[in-house]
């Protein structure tokens, strides 16, 4: 957990600079109060000490590094309390293993309320699991208070309660503990009490489709994108849980007793349960973020039982030495895991560095308030971000932290229709959030202090006719390209890969129009050729200009290999879509391997 702390500190940017995270700290400079969402107040924890940094003046940096970190500091928190308040080692490590057993992109995308409420659930358990049978005395309710936390917290958190209540009923043989069954009432009747005041039309009552899709898709389950995904993250990034499961039958099957029996079935009754339920609830998504975040309770099917039985009864074993092998080969586990999480940080690391560049390009012109068309910018998805809904706030966070006067924001629409609208509504007194019109006035001036300038708009139109598109292709002839590093002499075969690009365009020239809502738009296509120019069984692959180029802009571009292994050129170069190549160009010869 102090790893995840070191690198919640140094990835402080992809975490708290991106998506929602971006979104909860722009509503926090406007309204200046927490921003719960969906009654899921679990957030609290992470939110109020944030939101007090921003009303005690600290720089804006500074509130986006806290931001990062807080999210590890309440984990964190939640382990010690069960290590040395509760004297539970056992749920102690369980609350690691959540965060690091399956999870990895999650990580860089923090603001999700269902990791909090499974903390505040292990919490709750690591208090009730050391009383069999269950105290009446206040710490209990107290226990009890966290609940409604839990259940709030996330819709789909009663799931891996059940789990949690069942499997230590069974451990620990609570079949009078009458208390305990008080507990279970208890969280039905907050989960019953949760889904009535769930608005109709709202964003939780439209994704509770797990019903209407179980008919729907009956009875060819196993057929969704979902299952096919989610058998993919077995083999791959979710090993751990087909590991963990058949060393649990394994040593349950070897105690050969009724009880062991009973927690084994509940064990993979709960996983299959539960991963059949996410993969009919979403049964075409395909982001693995998204969906990883929502397998995070299989985690506890597997965690718990390893925590509390296996792992202990490794360690009495091979004469003396089970603690050790033990120790041992739970270190690799958790040290291969991090290394995991530390290397999903590539395109989000990515994706920040483009942020870095864009708010340093715009800087040069003097409105701080720009629109850009979403769909011109990294079509082939090289970066974990794309500017969507909450780019207008990630550039106000990553601009924002040079001071109050360099704040700039940049709002991204894929609508061409909406584009056109924003820009006429755009006046000196508006400013773009992601769902809604405000104005510069609503933020505190020792943050945002933007000018009484109109929108810009980064991406304009080439000439339609092609009669001017000619000239116009004439006249800027001399734009070049130029690679900022070096291409490897060999590539792989059948790959994507990419490169990244200078495209400069001489001063009286300027600018190289972007727009590619016109007929013949500008684009830099990649491609492969054979000796005399011939093609080759690889594509070429075209990407529109992310902006308007006046000053030099970096661009990172994807190229497809041939799948035969040989000696090519690789091309890269402007063109107007349907209509003709450019006399700008850049060709390297280069080998493809298998």
């Amino acid at each position: 957990m102090l790893v995840l702390l070191l690198f919640a500190w140094h990835f402080y940017l992809e975490r708290a600079a991106y998506s929602d995270l971006a979104y909860h700290l722009f509503y926090y400079l406007k309204d200046k109060a927490l921003f719960i969402q969906n009654r899921r107040f679990v957030a609290i924890a992470t939110q109020l000490p944030t939101l007090l940094a921003i009303k005690a003046g600290w720089p804006l940096d500074a509130v986006l590094r806290l931001y990062s970190v807080v999210f590890i500091v309440y984990y964190l928190t939640v382990l010690l309390i069960c290590a040395y308040w509760f004297r539970n080692e056992q749920v102690a490590l369980v609350v690691a293993l959540l965060y690091v057993l399956l999870a990895s992109r999650t990580f860089y995308w923090a603001q999700s309320e269902l990791p909090q409420a499974l903390a505040a659930l292990l919490l709750f358990y690591g208090g009730v699991a050391r009383q069999a049978p269950l105290q009446w005395r206040f710490s209990t309710l107290a226990l009890a208070a966290l609940v409604p936390v839990f259940v709030f917290g996330h819709p789909l958190s009663i799931m891996p309660f059940l789990f949690i209540w069942a499997y230590d009923w069974l451990l620990n043989q609570r079949f009078r503990d009458w208390g305990y069954y008080g507990l279970l009432l208890l969280a039905l009747a907050m989960y019953e009490l949760r889904a009535m005041l769930i608005p109709p039309g709202s964003y939780e009552a439209t994704h509770m489709t797990f019903l209407p899709n179980l008919t729907q898709y009956f009875p060819h389950y196993f057929s969704l994108i979902s299952f096919t995904n989610f058998w993919r993250l077995c083999s791959q990034s979710f090993i751990a849980l087909p590991s963990l499961l058949l060393a649990l039958t394994v040593f349950y099957a070897r105690q050969r007793n009724v009880l062991a029996w009973l927690r084994l079935l509940l064990v993979w009754v709960s996983v299959i349960g539960y991963a059949f339920v996410i993969n009919v609830s979403y049964p075409e998504y395909g982001d693995d973020t998204y969906l990883e975040n929502l397998y995070l309770p299989l985690t506890l099917f597997v965690a718990i039982p390893f925590a509390l039985e296996l792992l202990p009864a490794l360690e009495t074993k091979w004469k003396g030495r089970g603690a050790t092998w033990a120790t041992t080969l739970l270190g690799l586990v958790l040290v291969a895991r991090l290394g995991l999480v530390w290397q999903r940080h590539v395109p989000h690391t990515a994706y920040r560095d483009w942020l870095i560049q864009l708010v340093t390009y715009t800087r040069q012109f003097p409105e701080h308030k720009f629109l850009m068309y979403a769909n011109n910018v990294d079509p082939y998805q090289l970066r974990t971000g794309w500017p969507s809904w909450a780019l207008a706030c990630e550039t106000m966070m990553v601009s924002g932290c040079h001071g109050p006067d360099s704040i700039q924001t940049v709002r991204a629409e894929q609508d061409s229709n909406q584009l056109r609208r924003l820009e006429a509504e755009g006046g000196t007194t508006v400013l773009h959030g992601p769902f809604e019109m405000l104005s510069p006035s609503n933020f505190p001036t020792n943050y945002c202090r933007f000018p009484a300038t109109s929108y810009r708009t980064l991406n304009t139109q080439p000439p339609a006719d092609t009669a001017a598109l000619g000239a116009y292709i004439t006249a800027h002839q001399r734009v070049s390209l130029a690679l900022v590093n070096e291409l490897p002499k060999t590539l792989r075969a059948n790959r994507q890969h990419t490169v990244q690009i200078r495209v400069s365009v001489p001063t009286e020239l300027q600018p190289l129009h972007s727009g590619i809502q016109v007929e013949h738009p500008t684009l830099l296509r990649t491609a492969f050729y054979k000796p005399h120019d011939w093609p080759t069984d690889a594509a070429p692959l075209e990407t529109p200009l992310e902006l308007d180029i006046w000053q030099p802009w970096m661009q990172t571009i994807a190229l497809q290999t041939p799948q035969q292994p040989g000696h090519y050129t690789f091309e890269i170069c402007l063109i107007s879509k349907n209509y003709r190549d450019w006399p700008v160009r850049l060709r390297i010869p280069v080998e493809v391997l298998n």
